[in-house]
């Protein structure tokens, strides 16, 4: 996969988030949610350097057919592949993009949830609580400071971790 190539979830990608089938790791969730098909790999690469390398899971996430790159489904590019296609529903490239270029108010939480709890466990409880009263993007565009110091007070994280994540949160609230 090409630092240049811009990937983007599948039918399957957006159907996993919504029914969490395939169990996920939580560092493959974020990534899942957080790929939209307007930043490149490298950006996404740069947005979750604090979690290490994640070229390893996002070439998981396009193995599985989750997400796309460069309109191209995941098994496309090898012949092998194509008699073993997943089962899950494809959709065109471009109906799919089409479909889902503005990530909904319940995607922008649900990704706020899924990384408050994954850096903090069970103390990101009342924030999670807030998180699920906050409906419009106003409500969750007022979280992003308790969001960035939650994620700050975490042990895991890196200094440049918060920052990054609030931005991503700001970015996905922004094309709403």
């Amino acid at each position: 996969m090409l630092s240049s190539d811009i990937p983007n979830k599948t039918a399957a990608g957006y159907a996993e988030i919504q029914n969490r089938k395939l169990h996920l790791g939580a560092r493959q969730r974020m990534l899942l949610i957080s790929i939209d098909g307007a930043h490149s790999v490298q950006q996404v690469r740069e947005q979750f350097s604090v979690l290490g390398d994640v070229s390893p899971l996002i070439e998981e996430l396009r193995e599985a057919g989750l997400i796309h790159v460069n309109g191209k489904l995941a098994n496309a590019s090898s012949p092998a592949n194509d008699t073993v296609m997943p089962a899950a529903p494809h959709a065109e490239p471009a109906a799919s993009s089409s479909m889902h270029t503005i990530p909904p108010i319940g995607l922008v939480r649900q990704f706020m949830n899924e990384t408050t709890v994954a850096a903090l466990g069970l103390r990101a409880f009342m924030f999670t609580l807030k998180l699920e009263r906050a409906n419009s993007k106003e409500e969750l565009s007022d979280l992003v400071p308790e969001y960035q110091r939650l994620l700050a007070k975490s042990r895991k994280s890196e200094p440049a971790y918060p920052e990054a994540m609030a931005r991503r949160i700001e970015q996905m609230l922004s094309s709403i």
